[in-house]
């Protein structure tokens, strides 16, 4: 035997060539696949491993937002100290811009002006162009020593809020930096001053009053024993800040348009819808905003907002705005009846009402073409102002019993010699009333 056969013997037999999948190659590649999905089976994410946060750090002691609302309780805290140092008499130390935070909650004139009076801020007028920026490194908080006028105060506050940061600072090249609640103080600082100008001429107003005794009749004969130091004394305590009727937030200074020969806003003749409805029984008030809206909808959703479509009502009033004037109707149900009257006897007015009371009032009560309207023609504004006024008049001698038939039982034309009797009257009775409606009627009104 060759050394060439030995070599083929050694060798064995040549592998036959097959199609068939080497076990040993399917083994290694079901492995490899059975590798790759337990990599994307554990990858993080993934039902098996899922994404797990950590706890945030705790921060001890209050958040930045309490421990700004605790700083605002403190600075109020010793706001009221001063106070009542002043009060007594005795000295007092410096007073600073973050004492005004008193004026966030309830003030009068009589509590609050002696501190006001005594914050060393004198007005500036800015005349520069506002710039809203950050702080820059090191900057420290700004020292207030001069208050700018109110207009570029609150352009201030807007331009800041739109950016949805209040850690940012208002800049004027004229004036320097302040910082967003620097900002809000000074408004209220300024806003209060005004106020007190407002009750101090509602004050001297009141010494100006005349009237006869024998021109009043009933039922505006309740406060003839009121005197005008008890009236004077209610609009120095009156709360100048914010309080709500219903939903309605108002401010205690609206009330001062009873004085002298202003035109009532809505303020005054809601107020004064709440004093006859808590003077009368079964009445409930139709919000005196609702024409303002444009939908049916919204009108009836407005209309109701004051509880006048409750069960149980009997009378439903209502003072509503015609146009920059007023208008009323009285709707009593027991009798099916519906009063309108328009100060200036005007027939566009009167049909302004009675559309109003057909498309709203009456489905709102459930009384559609049920009702017999009829015009009040006994009484006439003899100004350009006082529209309001004889609305609440016309209003009060309906709930007192009053009826077109029987008008000149009731009505008498004396009145018109009363005006800033009745006047300082509603005035009067609003500032009384609210002492103790504000709070418990804040779960009601307005839905817009």
């Amino acid at each position: 035997m060759d050394k060439s056969d030995s070599q083929e013997k050694a060798a064995g037999p040549a592998p036959a060539t097959s199609t068939i999948t080497s076990p040993i190659v399917a083994t290694e590649g079901a492995a490899a696949e059975s590798k790759a999905t337990d990599a994307t089976d554990s990858a993080p994410g993934s039902a098996s491993a899922p994404v797990v946060f950590a706890s945030p750090p705790r921060r001890r002691g209050l958040s930045r937002h309490a421990a700004k609302k605790e700083e605002s309780r403190q600075e109020m805290k010793a706001a009221k100290r001063i106070i009542a140092s002043i009060r007594e008499g005795r000295k007092t130390r410096s007073i600073k811009l973050s004492h005004m935070e008193i004026l966030n909650g309830p003030y009068s004139r009589r509590t609050t002006m002696p501190l006001v009076e005594r914050l060393g801020l004198p007005p500036f007028e800015i005349t520069g162009v506002l710039a809203v920026v950050k702080y820059s490194v090191g900057q420290a908080v700004p020292v207030i020593k001069v208050i700018p006028q109110a207009e570029r105060l609150r352009h201030a506050i807007q331009a800041i809020d739109e950016t949805n940061n209040h850690a940012l600072l208002a800049r004027w090249d004229d004036y320097g930096y302040a910082t967003y609640d620097q900002l809000k103080l000074m408004e209220k600082v300024v806003v209060a001053k005004n106020n007190f100008a407002l009750v101090q001429a509602t004050v001297d107003w009141i010494e100006t009053v005349e009237f006869q005794v024998e021109d009043i009749v009933e039922p505006f004969k309740d406060t003839l024993d009121i005197t005008k130091v008890d009236y004077k004394a209610a609009v120095e305590v009156l709360n100048l800040g914010e309080w709500f009727f219903g939903r309605h937030p108002l401010h205690g200074c609206e009330f001062l348009d009873f004085r002298e020969n202003l035109w009532l806003h809505s303020g005054s003749i809601i107020g004064a819808l709440f004093v006859l409805r808590e003077t009368y029984e079964d009445v409930r008030i139709i919000n005196p905003r609702f024409l303002d809206f444009d939908t049916m909808e919204q009108r009836s959703r407005i209309a109701r907002s004051y509880g006048a479509a409750d069960p149980g009502v009997k009378r439903v009033i209502s003072v509503v705005n015609l146009q920059h004037h007023w208008g009323v109707f009285f709707v009593d149900q027991r009798r099916k009846r519906c009063y309108l009257f328009d100060p200036m006897q005007l027939k566009s007015n009167i049909s302004t009402l009675k559309d109003a009371v057909r498309s709203i009032v009456e489905p709102m009560l459930d009384m559609t073409d049920q009702l017999q309207i009829e015009t009040i023609n006994g009484c006439e504004q003899k100004d350009s102002t006082s529209c309001g006024l004889w609305c609440l008049v016309v209003m009060e001698l309906l709930l007192f019993g009053a009826t077109p038939e029987h008008w000149s039982s009731y009505w008498d034309d004396s009145l018109y010699n009363a005006v800033g009797y009745l006047r300082m009257r509603y005035m009067f009775k609003i500032l009384k009333l609210h002492n103790y409606v504000g709070v418990a009627e804040a779960a009601g009104g307005e839905d817009k």
